[in-house]
This record gives C-alpha cells, structure tokens and sequence, in this order.
C-alpha cells in the first residue's frame, strides 16, 4: 500500500516547502494556502478525469468529496477565471474579540530556550529574568507602561470585573497607580486604615469616578458589588479626592451654596456609618481636618437640632431620602453647588418605595445645576428592572462596573433550617449554638416584646452580654446599641429588621432567625449580615408547625439549590446546608438526600 502523503507537502507543496502568495509552484501561481485545491489540468479533463484535481503536482480524486467542497472549488474557479482573487470569505464568531485574553498573546514556543539559556549564564542572579523572557512577565511585575490591553483583561478576569461603556478607566493594581489618588492620602490609607490593597469595587470604581488626574469625567457611574465588598470606600474616597483637587470655600461660601457632595442612603444607620467613614478619613488628613466637613441628615433628630447642624455649612451631606426633602421644603438646605451625587444600596431604596422621593430630590439638584455637570453614582447588590429604570432615568452616559456573582456571597454561608415547636425550645437550642461561634452573633426577631423577652433570657441564663435593637428605640440608644455590638462589650444583638440591611459590623460569625421572617426577601437580607466581605459565616433558622407554606417551600427549594451549588465547588471550599426532614415531612416537601448527608456536621443540634 502506498506511503501516506506528508502532512507538510499537502499545505505547503510538494515542490516548495514554504510556498508564498504570489510564488509560483510546479509552473503555477499559488494564491493562497486555502485555494490550493484549484488545479484541473485541460487535458485531465478532457480523458474523463472531470472529479481529479492537480495540488501543486499531487492528483486527488474528489467524486465522493461533499457538496460543499465541490460547492466551493467551482466558486474558487470562477474567481480565477474572472480574475478575482479575493479570498473566501470567513466565518465570524458572536463574541467581542477584545474580550479574548489570548489576543496578543505570544505563546511559549516561539522562543526558543535552547537559544535564551546558550546566551545567558545559569546563574542564580539571571534566572528571574530568564523564566521572564521566556514565560513573558506577569501583569504585577509589569510598569505602568508596559500594560497591555491584554494585561488589563487578565486582571479583570482575576478580581472577575466586568465593566461596560464608553471611555471606561482601567482597573487600579495598587494605590499608587497613575497618582490619582494624591500622596498624602495614600499614606492614610495605608499606614493608618491599614488597607494594602484595594477590593475589587475599589480598584475600578475609583478611577472611573475621579476621571483622569486634571481633568474632570463627564461619565455616571452604576456598580454592582455583593454587601461588604468595600463599596462605601469607592464613593468616600473619590469625593475626598475631588474636595483636594477644588478651590478652597469658606465658611460663608458653603453656608450659601450648600454641599459639594451629597449621598443618599435608604436607612439612617447606613448614613450615619457612612458620615463616620467619611470622619474617620478626615482626622488624619493633617490641616485638612479643619478644611473639610460632613454633616449627616437623618430621622430620630429634632428640627432644632438639624438646623444648628447645617448650620455651619459642609462639604459633604450624607441624609436619608425622607429627612432631606423635609429640610429642603423647609428652606433649611440649598444645593446649589453639588458635583457628585450617590445613590448608595439602590436597590434598598426601591424595596423602601424611595422612588418618587429620589425624584424629588433629583428634580431640586437639576433645579440648580444642569444635568452634564452633575457626576451621579449609583452603587446596588444586584442589578433587577427597577434598578434598570432607575439607571436608565437619572444616569448620563453611564459607565457600568459589575464585581463577582450575585450568588457568590451567598454560596459563603451555611444555612441550615431547623423545626422547634416553642419558644422556649428555640432558646435551648440557641443556647448551645451560642457556645459554638465568636461574637459578634446577631438574632432577629419579629416582634419587639419577643426582643425584651429574649434579651432577659440571655442576660439570666448564659454568660453573654446582649443589647436590643429596634425601631421604638430611640436614635441614641440604637447607635448605642451598634457601638456596644462593634466595641466588644456585647456578643449578641437582638434586632428585628432595621438591622438586617444598611448596617456593616465586621466579622458576624453567626446569624440566627428565632422567628422566621414574613417575607423571603427579609431572610436573604437578613443572612447577609454574615459572610460578608469575602469570609464565611452561618445562619440558623428556626421554624415551626404554623408557618406560611408557600414561604416554607420557598425556603427549602432555595436553601437545595445553594447546596447543590456548593456540591459543584471543590471539597475545600464547599459548604453543606441542611433542612430539618420534620419540616420536610409537615408541609409535604420533597425529600432530597442532599441533606442527609449532614447528619453528622458539627452544627447540628441535639433535640
């Protein structure tokens, strides 16, 4: 049987190896490597070889060839007997090419290493540079300079930033990129808040915002981010920035022009820990201190208290939707002079019903400035249609910024749902896992006289410290409460559902639900107080004979999705949950063996 034909000779040519267009092979001119099936000699023809074709020297017979390849060498011969010698045309992808992280990607083998490793001496001192001309240098390694486009897609792909829009501003990979924040604020960031590197949100939210060192950005801004993530920093740091790049205002000036920043937060615990933030900066900022100030605006304070507040005038206001309409339809707040303005857990103010209440307030700000001189920022948990009219509203020119899955936080956090008949059994239970985590634990509760009940139940039967949380306390009492959790001197907060969005306390190790609340939605919020911020953490949840079936259903088909999530996920990083089978069995649920397999975790609970 006759030797196969060479790979090399079938693409390249029997006669020339290495074949260019516009050279001739065998007598012909070779137009191109993929019409090379063109040849049929006259004379071939002519003794009935109608199906054999001449490829540089070699004859194929092409009678059982497919329609399409015959299709295509009768298209590839009318070209060449019309003289166009146009190629075929090429099938195109669905996909962004600049997506492709492989784009000018040089791949090992076109250096040759025999020749890297004779032109270099095996020492200790020129290996890094070896491995580097080699394998090419990391993106971390690389100056400023030298970034690719495809450097700043691989770390995108890294810290998984999507980002969409005209005129976007790549990623920071430190403080220190491009000097946009300035030096002295880079010092505070680093050796006093002690933050090494910035969080994803950080690293494309703030260059987008401050726009390039210079010259102002026109662009909007709308980031998706899980809670925890450090969006609170995206914003703060940029207005600060922006402040340093401004003309110094006295006292007079702000007095009568108002802010030059103003964020919206849908609760006043979220307003008030962001005005903290804000504060907590501004101390260390030397003689600046003096120069900058916030005030925030929120429910539980007296007018007169307000009044003296604003004042003094300020840089930067921080207020709750409700309480800042009040004070501007009382002449007590004008905004002529606003530059920036957030929206901060958007999707939290639409739950609220704030919508109308944000069009006020945005319908004052445009009363006052035009719409191209206003930066709006809008930072949400996820992104639902709402938040999409809301964008599509009151954004110019957006650039949108997405950081991680909406899941992702969730897959963080074990959950597991248990049946109690009583009270009084809840709290036996409870009492056991409380031994079982650090503090900071939080329990929700329903009802405020459950809260007073329980709070006397920990203090009397265990050695932990709790505070109340909820909405019939007063303002000072609830920041109390917050500051108390925060500090230490209590493990355990008692709250109902004022506390379950809108209030960051680091590190909760514990989440539990002694009643379950009346709305899935409540028991996604609620959770989320723990494994935040990239930690894991766990949720227990009590449930009885007497619960809303359709929720209970809700609650069990989500809690075996999340499972089966983790299931996919590597041992190591996989968390199991489990659903009590007496729940399964009272409202007739389907029985998954997912569960059973946690029957011996360390969390279950003795009856």
């Amino acid at each position: 049987m006759a030797r196969p034909v060479d790979i090399n000779d079938l693409l390249k040519g029997k006669g020339n190896r290495n074949p260019q267009k516009g050279v001739k092979s065998n007598g012909k001119i070779v137009k191109s490597v993929t019409n090379v099936i063109k040849y049929k000699t006259k004379k071939e023809a002519g003794n009935g070889y109608g199906n054999l074709y001449n490829i540089n020297g070699l004859k194929f017979d092409l009678s059982n060839a497919s329609e399409d390849l015959k299709q295509n060498e009768k298209r590839n011969n009318e070209n060449i007997t019309s003289g166009n010698n146009s190629q075929s045309t090429k099938f195109n992808f669905l996909w962004n090419q600049k997506d492709d992280t492989l784009l000018e990607h040089n791949p090992i083998t076109h250096i040759d290493a025999d020749d890297l490793l004779r032109n270099n001496k095996e020492t200790q001192s020129n290996k890094f540079n070896i491995e580097n001309r080699y394998l090419g240098k990391h993106w971390r390694d690389k100056d400023y300079s030298e970034m690719t486009d495809r450097d700043w897609r691989v770390m995108e792909e890294t810290f998984n930033i999507s980002v969409k829009g005209s005129g976007y501003r790549y990623p920071l990979r430190d403080w220190m990129d491009t000097h946009i924040i300035p030096n002295d604020m880079v010092e505070i960031i680093k050796e006093k808040l002690n933050f090494e590197t910035p969080t994803p949100i950080q690293r494309i939210a703030i260059p987008n915002i401050c726009g390039k060192v210079g010259h102002s950005t026109k662009n909007d801004f709308m980031g998706i981010a899980e809670t925890g993530s450090g969006k609170t920093f995206s914003f703060v740091l940029p207005i600060l920035i922006k402040l340093s790049r401004s003309e110094f205002r006295p006292m007079s000036i702000k007095k009568m022009d108002g802010p030059k920043a103003l964020i919206l937060a849908p609760t006043r615990e979220l307003a008030q820990q962001i005005q903290s933030e804000i504060e907590h900066f501004i101390q260390y900022w030397g003689g600046k201190s003096l120069e900058y100030t916030s005030v925030s605006i929120v429910g539980g304070y007296s007018i007169e208290e307000l009044t003296f507040k604003i004042s003094k005038g300020m840089d930067i206001l921080v207020a709750t939707p409700g309480r800042l309409i009040d004070c501007l339809e009382s002449k007590l707040i004008v905004l002529n002079d606003i530059e920036t303005l957030v929206l901060d857990e958007a999707d939290k103010m639409i739950d609220l019903g704030f919508e109308e209440q944000l069009s006020t307030i945005l319908s004052y700000v445009a009363s006052y400035k035009s719409k191209d001189t206003v930066q709006t920022i809008m930072f949400s948990a996820t992104m639902s249609p709402d938040i999409e009219k809301l964008t599509t509203s009151y954004l110019h020119k957006p650039i949108f910024a997405k950081v991680g899955s909406p899941k992702s936080a969730i897959e963080r956090i074990e959950q597991i749902v248990r049946y109690s008949e009583t009270e009084e059994s809840t709290f036996d239970k409870i009492k056991e896992l409380l031994y079982g985590f650090d503090s900071p634990i939080i329990i929700f509760i329903n009802y405020k006289r459950t809260a007073d009940w329980l709070y006397k139940k920990i203090q009397e039967e265990t050695s932990f410290h709790a505070t109340i949380l909820h909405g019939s306390k007063s303002q000072d009492q609830r920041e109390h409460s917050v500051k108390l959790l925060k500090s230490g001197k209590v493990q355990v907060m008692i709250a109902t559902n004022v506390a379950a969005r809108g209030i960051d306390i680091p590190n909760v190790s514990l989440v539990i639900n002694f009643q379950i609340p009346s709305s899935f939605e409540d028991y996604i919020h609620r959770i989320g107080r723990t494994g935040r911020a990239g930690n894991s953490g766990t949720a227990v949840s009590f449930m009885g004979p007497e619960e809303d079936p359709a929720l209970v259903k809700s609650l069990y088909k989500y809690v075996n999705t999340v499972t089966n999530i983790g299931e996919k996920r590597n041992s190591q990083s996989s968390i199991p949950n489990y659903f009590d089978e007496k729940l399964i069995d009272i409202y007739s649920l389907k029985v998954n063996n997912s569960f059973d397999s946690f029957a011996t975790n360390n969390y279950m609970i003795k009856d």
